[in-house]
């Protein structure tokens, strides 16, 4: 079918995406949503052991008009893994026009009873991964003349949480990049984004199981439900089309409203 001409700075025939993080609901839904407008994409891991969920993944990639999408698994913090997987994006798929990352590790603890073994831990899962690969990734754009970054996080970038102090200072950090790294790139063609998500309906997610927390959450949001991962494609979609060719540095809030509140 024929792309309307009013849509047609929302394709990206021809172009080349990488998805870290792509074992994760969040992740599958991007990279699907690449796939549906016409990218190739290569498929990363966050962490090792993601074999099988990257499958699962590519299999809704195949579903979605890509066979055979390639797969990496590899640890989203390690540079020679990064490294290595924007190399191999350019070799599998002939370029590499946009990266999408949703790299998330949750973590919630007191912030007293929190010690340095775990602030290293949420860091580099939840900060130094996306760092990395903006870094590792960013060089293969410049080198190429250019492309898009997105950065999927959630509301906690912007609020912070009780129990959840390091945790929000990590996205606190995404968030400060992305401002930063779009003024640093813009004059190089490449521009960063990000997405912030409000609590997400998942099932490996302690905000999804039953109990008190889930009761008295659901209470507060203000659609009084959780965000299911498909509601993120529009504004994905937007951010790494052309149609978005202007906007570099912002961070657009998938959450029911969640961030209109106090």
């Amino acid at each position: 079918m024929a792309i309307p001409a009013g849509l047609r700075d929302f394709a990206l025939t021809g172009k080349r995406g990488l998805v870290i993080g792509a074992e994760h609901p969040l992740g599958r839904v991007a990279a699907v949503t690449l796939a549906e407008a016409g990218a190739r994409v290569l498929l990363a891991s966050q962490d090792a052991g993601a074999d099988e969920a990257l499958r699962q993944t590519a299999a809704a990639v195949a579903a979605a008009g890509q066979k055979n999408p390639p797969i990496r698994v590899q640890r989203a913090a390690l540079r020679s893994d990064l490294s290595a997987t924007a190399d191999l994006t350019v070799r599998q798929l002939g370029g590499l026009d946009i990266l999408v990352t949703a790299l998330d590790a949750p973590f919630y603890a007191p912030f007293e009873e929190s010690d340095d073994a775990a602030f290293d831990r949420v860091i580099e899962e939840n900060f130094k991964s996306v760092w990395t690969a903006s870094q590792e990734i960013g060089r293969v754009m410049l080198s190429r003349g250019g492309g898009t970054i997105v950065h999927i996080s959630n509301v906690m970038a912007e609020r912070g949480v009780p129990n959840a102090t390091l945790y929000c200072a990590a996205k606190g950090a995404v968030r400060n990049l992305v401002r930063a790294l779009a003024l640093e790139w813009a004059r190089r063609s490449v521009r960063v984004n990000m997405i912030e998500c409000g609590w997400l309906d998942a099932a490996d997610r302690a905000e999804t199981q039953p109990g008190e927390f889930h009761e008295r959450l659901v209470k507060y949001l203000p659609y009084k439900r959780l965000l299911k991962p498909d509601e993120i494609a529009g504004a994905l979609l937007y951010l790494v089309s052309p149609a978005a060719g202007f906007v570099t540095g912002e961070a657009i809030a998938i959450d029911g409203g969640l961030l209109c509140r106090v």
